[in-house]
C-alpha cells in the first residue's frame, strides 16, 4: 500500500495500472493459453509416434525437457503475476526456451508458445513495449529458424506467428484496460455512495437543527411568555377563576417541558452515520480483501471531520488497489476520548524509502487541517501501516 504514491513505475514501460481480471475473465484466458501451449507438444508427439525415426533423439528429448521447464515456469510467473521483479524475468527465460526447442526441432507450431509469452505480456508492459518485444522475440525466431531452413519458410513462420502474437497482444490489452475501467467505475461508484450518505446525514443533521431552534426560539418562548401571563393572572383573581388559570399554567409548563425534550432530543441526534458510509465506500472492491472494524457511533458532529475521514479511508483503499500488491487490507477507526483514530496495515511488499505524493500529501493536509496527525511506516516485504487521528468536535448544545 504505496500511500500518496502515483506510479512510481517508469511511464512507457510497465503499464498504468497493474489490475487482474474479473475470476471467470481470468479463467477463459488461462483455457486459451494452456490450449495455445497444448499445440506444439501434440504435434511433436503426434511426428514421433507417426515418424519414429525421423527424429534424433537427444533433439527430442532437449525439445521435451525445454518444454516441460517452459510450462513450470509459466505456472510459476501465472502465480507471482503480482510481484513484478519476478514476473518479467520468467518472461525472458520462457522466449529463450522457446528459442531452444524450435533450434532442436522446429515443427513449425513453436511459435503458439511465443503467443502464451504474448498473453502474458499486458498485465505488466504497456503496449508499446509488448509489441516490441513480440518484434523482438518473432526475430529471433526467424534467425533460429533460418540456421536450419530456407528464407522463404523463416520468414512465412515468422509474420504468421507475429500476427497471432499481435493479435494476442491487442486482445489481452483490451482485456486489462476493461478490467482496469471496470475497477475505476466500481471504486467512484462507492466513492460517489459514501459522499451521498454523508450528504445525506448532513442535510438530516441540518434540518433537525433548524426544527430545534425554531421549536426554542419560537413555541418554547411564546410558552414562557403565556406562562409568565398565568403567574400574574393567578395573583390578580380569586375564586373559581383562579384555579382554573392555575391549570391552564401547569398544562402550559407541562408543554413547555415537553417541547424542551424534544429539543434536546433533536440536537442530541446530530451525529453522523460515518459507519454506514465507510461500509458503502469498501462495498464491491474486488481486492485487496478489505477487513473492516468501526464502531456504530464514532461520535463524529461536526461535517466536515466526517468528510475528512471518509476521505482518508478513501485514499488508503485508493491507493492499496492501485500500488500495494496487497492481498489484504485491515481498517480500524477507534474512538478515544477526544478524537477518533483510522488505523491501517496491509500485507503488500512495502517499500524501504517512502515517496511523499499528492495522495499523502493531500491526505495530510486534510487531517491538519482539523488540528489532527499522520503516522506512515513500511518496510519492505512487510507492508505499510498508517495512523491518522482526528480530533472530535464538541457537538452542539
Amino acid at each position: 500500500m504505496t500511500f500518496g504514491r502515483v506510479n512510481t513505475r517508469r511511464p512507457g514501460v510497465y503499464s498504468e495500472h497493474q489490475m487482474e481480471l474479473s475470476p471467470s475473465s481470468q479463467r477463459l484466458f488461462r483455457v486459451a493459453l494452456l490450449g495455445s501451449m497444448a499445440t506444439p507438444l501434440a504435434i511433436v508427439v503426434l511426428s514421433l509416434v507417426r515418424h519414429p525415426a525421423s527424429l534424433r533423439k537427444d533433439r527430442i528429448l532437449l525439445w521435451l525437457v525445454a518444454y516441460a521447464i517452459f510450462s513450470l515456469v509459466f505456472w510459476l510467473t501465472d502465480r507471482q503475476r503480482e510481484k513484478f521483479s519476478r514476473v518479467w524475468p520468467a518472461l525472458i527465460v520462457e522466449t529463450a526456451l522457446v528459442l531452444l526447442m524450435v533450434n532442436s526441432i522446429c515443427s513449425g507450431s513453436e511459435g503458439a508458445l511465443l503467443v502464451v509469452v504474448a498473453g502474458q505480456l499486458a498485465p505488466i508492459f504497456s503496449l508499446t513495449v509488448s509489441l516490441s518485444w513480440v518484434g523482438g522475440q518473432t526475430l529471433l525466431m526467424g534467425m533460429v529458424i533460418r540456421s536450419h531452413f530456407s528464407l522463404e519458410i523463416a520468414l512465412a513462420l515468422s509474420v504468421s506467428w507475429l500476427g497471432f502474437q499481435v493479435f494476442t497482444v491487442l486482445i489481452s490489452q483490451a482485456a486489462t484496460r476493461e478490467a482496469v475501467a471496470r475497477n475505476e467505475l466500481a471504486k467512484l461508484n462507492a466513492e460517489l455512495r459514501a459522499t451521498q450518505q454523508l450528504l445525506v446525514d448532513s442535510s438530516q443533521v441540518a434540518e433537525r437543527l433548524r426544527i430545534a431552534r425554531e421549536l426554542h426560539d419560537l413555541v418554547g418562548h411564546h410558552l414562557t411568555g403565556l406562562s409568565l401571563n398565568l403567574e400574574v393572572a393567578s395573583h390578580l383573581t380569586d375564586g373559581k377563576a383562579r384555579a382554573h388559570i392555575q391549570t391552564a399554567q401547569s398544562v402550559t409548563k407541562l408543554v413547555l417541558q415537553d417541547v424542551r425534550e424534544v429539543v434536546n432530543a433533536l440536537r442530541a441526534d446530530d451525529r453522523f452515520d460515518l459507519g454506514r458510509a465507510i461500509r458503502t465506500l469498501i462495498k464491491d472492491i474486488p481486492k485487496p480483501q478489505i477487513h473492516l472494524d468501526v464502531p456504530e457511533d464514532l461520535g463524529i458532529y461536526d461535517p466536515v471531520r466526517a468528510e475528512t475521514i471518509l476521505r482518508c479511508v478513501q485514499e488508503i483503499i485508493t491507493n492499496a488497489v492501485r500500488h500495494s500488491g496487497a492481498q489484504n487490507l485491515w481498517i480500524e477507526s477507534v474512538k478515544t476520548a477526544d478524537a477518533v483514530e483510522v488505523r491501517a496495515r496491509d500485507d503488500g511488499k512495502g517499500v524501504k524509502q517512502l515517496r511523499v505524493g499528492n495522495g499523502l500529501t493531500g491526505m495530510r493536509e486534510r487531517i491538519e487541517q482539523v488540528g489532527g496527525d499522520l503516522e506512515i511506516e513500511s518496510t519492505p516485504n512487510t507492508g505499510f501501516r498508517l495512523t491518522a487521528r482526528i480530533p472530535i468536535a464538541a457537538s452542539s448544545t
